[in-house]
């Protein structure tokens, strides 16, 4: 029989799926085929029909036609398609069994629609209140949410939406709106007023007048049912008026609360209360709101459910309170009339854990003046406040009442309890005891008069564990032992020169040459093994009297197996001794090189030999080629700096940023002039010169260029020949500039020499000219006209003086 029913059921829906797109007897078309938005509002009743006549949830429906072959997307349509064919009210006939009640001509707001808060500038005083953060705050808002169930105590208004739902021996669906006569109207029943009456009351009515035309509803076993649900409710308009950042008229959801209205306002302003909110209906206070009560105590009790037209009046506060200090909150606080400082306190949220908590500090505005009410402990429960009265509470003072301490080489350091008649030797004990290298002859007490200047009390750690003397101890005393290593210099030893790790190292007892060098890593492979020196400062009884000594030195042989002679296996270092290891005199560190340029074989070589010169690198590297221009051979050398020098040298040249990298490179080495045509010509002669570790020789291809730069006005560089001297290649780039200082003329060679101007009767004689090389023409320096013109005005003032001296002098 149910396998029958729901064919049945199965068999109307799909008929009523396919009519759009086939013939009303084919029952076996698929639904996933058909265009829902397609359908018209014919076949959609009929759909309602079909599920109606079975006794089918529109759920139970859909899952049928999911299992058909329906896709969601179809489902989600259909289902929409039917809820809005329900809200309207246009079916004709009695073909269906949904009745609606004629819609008022406002129709419902929707529920998640409604006023948006809007921003204003805050003033400080405002922010300081509190409660204006609790809604004005970007993490808590009293926003209304519109998606939760209407509770049983929620008031039917003008426009709402009752669904009624008949099942069980009969079956009907009613949506009915609450007309502006408050009542809904129930076909074939007549209005219910059910205006203003909680949803639960409003059920009930509903239900018992239902049994008169239902009557299968009546006795006590009933076959028919009915269920009552709200549907679209309409909003509410609402009047926040008084003392708010924002006063004026908000659209609200009809679930809305006061605290939702008092949000879109921002909340009471610098002058409003949080303690006395008025919600006024129908021309009377219906509920006074203290929102202290949910901030403190998070009570709602009095956040009531708004109507249409309710007004909400902040009132102006009664008493303000200011409350500073070391309380968990602090601002102004607002207290209504009878409240004491415990009232303040709680709404403070009570005291910090540093705060003096036996006594507030109370001042109060006498309308004239200002006086101080000392407010203890006891008296917080009896003390009215009044406004204008700020409440402050000071901290604890750093001060300990049974504080001592105890410190150095014991093995529990720190701060302990003072007891009554505690002495030094119970301290100790608790501290567990003295450690194995405390100094056992002093200690010293540090302690506080009555003045709280410091007095040093000395003891004997030895004589106080011995029982011989004891020390009673007082408040905030502060006991320092120290151990032998706090009363004597670092002991160390030192080894330099050629081992692994040179440094510092702690002295032992009984330690050894070979002892330091392993903890040193060893040797280098450059150590001088065979005699290894050891310097050692005189003891305190050799510096009694002035002597010539200053060290004591030793010196002994040993292998790289770190193995001494006998002596020198004997031999125990002293702390603060010095190990030097030489580097062997025959070993030099590896040199290379470098020759660049028109050689054979250009590249990096290393120093064979300390007297290798530039004709024996040049040699190794194969000779000159055809090309190379031997007169513009030059030689770079770096410079032996300091790391401070080179620093400061690198520092001034970083100074131009026209530098390149490879330019400031070039700080750490010097240009050498050379002559290779002679060198080649007569090798080891004194211009062969010797090649030192990190030497660049560069031998350039044939020059073909004259530079001319500096103080001419056409700066650039010239094709060479032998015709031109050096003035002419001046008068080739524009001849001297107006500020040239013609006689100090000098050329630089591309070997790295320079050859000056001279002068003689004849006139200037200029350097000789050749490939590659560089004139430079310098520029005099700027004169002062100024400071000149002072010079010979003081200059021509004082011989006039010295003139007229000596006329007088000599009449």
């Amino acid at each position: 029989m149910i396998r029958l029913f729901r064919k049945t059921l199965f068999l109307g829906l799909i008929f009523a799926f396919a009519a759009l797109g086939a013939e009303a007897q084919n029952t076996n078309i698929n639904p996933a085929t058909v265009n829902v938005n397609a359908l018209s509002d014919k076949q959609i009743e009929r759909i309602i029909s079909e599920m109606e006549k079975n006794g089918m949830s529109l759920e139970e429906a859909m899952a049928l036609a999911r299992a058909r072959g329906a896709s969601q997307m179809q489902i989600d349509q259909m289902t929409q398609r039917i809820k809005d064919y329900k809200l309207k009210n246009q079916f004709a006939g009695s073909n269906t069994n949904v009745q609606t009640s004629e819609l008022p001509a406002e129709s419902p707001a929707d529920l998640s629609a409604g006023s948006e808060k809007k921003e204003f500038k805050a003033t400080e005083k405002n922010k300081e209140i509190f409660g204006f953060h609790f809604f004005n705050s970007e993490n808590l808002s009293f926003a209304p949410n519109v998606d939760v169930p209407v509770s049983d105590s929620y008031a039917l208004g003008i426009g709402d939406e009752v669904n009624i739902a008949v099942y069980g021996a009969s079956q009907q669906s009613y949506m009915l709106v609450v007309q502006k006569n408050g009542a809904i109207i129930i076909p074939d029943l007549g209005p219910v007023n059910v205006y203003g009456m909680s949803f639960a009351k409003a059920s009930e009515k509903i239900k018992s007048r239902l049994i008169s035309i239902y009557n299968g509803m009546q006795g006590n076993q009933p076959n028919t049912f009915a269920d009552v649900s709200l549907g679209a409710l309409k909003g509410v308009k609402v009047n926040v008026i008084g003392e708010v950042n924002l006063p004026g008229t908000y659209d609200l959801p009809a679930t809305a609360s006061v605290f939702n209205a008092l949000y879109l306002a921002g909340g009471p302003n610098e002058n409003g209360s949080f303690r006395v909110i008025d919600l006024i209906r129908d021309g009377k206070v219906i509920n006074s709101v203290d929102v202290y009560e949910y901030l403190i105590d998070g009570k709602t009790q009095n956040n009531v459910q708004l109507r249409d037209q309710d007004v909400i009046m902040v009132r102006p506060y009664v008493n303000r309170i200011k409350v500073a200090g070391e309380f968990k909150r602090t601002g102004l606080f607002e207290a209504k009339d009878g409240e004491f400082v415990a009232d303040i306190l709680r709404f403070a949220g009570g005291f910090t854990d540093k705060a003096y908590t036996h006594r507030l500090d109370l001042y109060r505005n006498n309308s004239r003046t200002l006086s101080v009410v000392d407010v203890p402990a006891d008296k917080y429960n009896q003390i009215t406040l009044m406004n204008g009265d700020e409440i402050k509470s000071g901290a604890i003072t750093e001060r300990f009442e049974n504080r001592i301490s105890i410190e150095g080489a014991v093995y529990r350091p720190g701060d302990y309890q003072l007891l009554d008649g505690m002495k030094l030797s119970e301290l100790i004990a608790k501290a567990e005891g003295l450690k194995e290298e405390a100094f056992m002859e002093r200690g010293v007490i540090t302690r506080k008069q009555k003045d709280l200047s410091l007095e040093a009390i000395s003891f004997s750690p030895r004589e106080v564990l011995n029982g011989k003397a004891d020390v009673l101890l007082q408040r905030e005393d502060r006991i320092q032992i120290s151990s032998i290593f706090d009363l004597r210099e670092a002991r160390t030893v030192e080894i330099v020169g050629e081992v692994q790790f040179p440094g510092s190292y702690a002295w032992a007892e009984n330690m050894k040459i070979a002892d330091l060098i392993f903890q040193a890593g060893g040797f280098l492979e450059n150590a001088e093994v065979s005699s290894v020196e050891v310097s050692r400062v005189l003891d305190y009884n050799e510096t009694k009297e002035l002597t010539k000594s200053l060290l004591h030195t030793y010196q002994y042989g040993l292998d790289r197996n770190l193995k001494l002679d006998a002596e020198g296996e004997a031999f125990i270092l002293n702390a603060f001794d010095k190990v030097y290891i030489r580097r062997a005199p025959g070993y030099r560190p590896q040199g290379t090189a470098s020759v660049q340029g028109e050689v054979k074989y250009a590249g990096e070589y290393g120093i064979t030999r300390k007297d290798e010169k530039i004709s024996d690198v040049i040699r190794r590297a194969g000779g000159l080629t055809p090309e190379a221009y031997v007169k513009g051979a030059s030689l770079r050398r770096r410079i032996e700096l300091s790391e401070a020098e080179y620093q400061a040298k690198l520092a001034i040249a970083m100074q131009d940023t026209t530098m390149n990298a490879e330019e400031v490179e070039k700080v750490q080495y010097q240009i050498v002039g050379i002559d290779l045509p002679k060198i080649m010509k007569e090798p080891g002669c004194v211009e062969d010169l010797q090649m030192l570790d990190g030497d660049q020789l560069m031998v350039p291809s044939k020059l073909q260029t004259v530079m001319v730069s500096g103080s001419v006005l056409n700066p650039v560089a010239h094709t060479f020949t032998d015709k031109k001297k050096a003035k002419d290649y001046i008068m080739s780039s524009g001849g001297f500039a107006q500020r040239a200082k013609k006689g100090k003329v000098y050329v630089l060679y591309a070997n790295g020499t320079t050859a000056a101007t001279k002068g003689g009767l004849f006139g200037r004689r200029f350097p000789r000219i050749e490939p590659g090389c560089e004139i430079i023409v310098p520029e005099k320096p700027e004169v002062d006209k100024a400071a000149n013109a002072s010079k010979w005005l003081a200059f021509t003032s004082t011989l006039a003086s010295l003139i007229t001296a000596i006329a007088v002098a000599t009449r």
